[in-house]
């Protein structure tokens, strides 16, 4: 019988591939954060209601970060 072996789906995770990893989580982490942050602040400051809507921005960017590294960590888990 001829068997023809398949390659595996996980892409080769090499030192270079988890600097590139490294420096996307910087952006994964900070982007969601300042802008949520910052639409936060500039809501507070048109509402009046400091420190509320700027706390909900910065919950609303850690749970949203969270997702995206779940998600781009399960490419190099499996």
């Amino acid at each position: 019988m001829d068997e023809n072996p398949q390659k595996p789906n996980n892409p080769i995770v090499t030192k270079w591939s988890l600097v590139s990893l490294a420096g996307e989580f910087g952006f994964i982490i900070a982007i969601p954060l300042v802008v949520f942050a910052l639409a936060g602040k500039w809501a507070d400051a048109k509402f009046g209601t400091f420190p509320w809507i700027t706390l909900a921005g910065i919950l609303i960017a850690i749970i949203s970060t969270t997702i995206w590294m779940t998600k781009r960590l399960k490419g190099y888990i499996k």
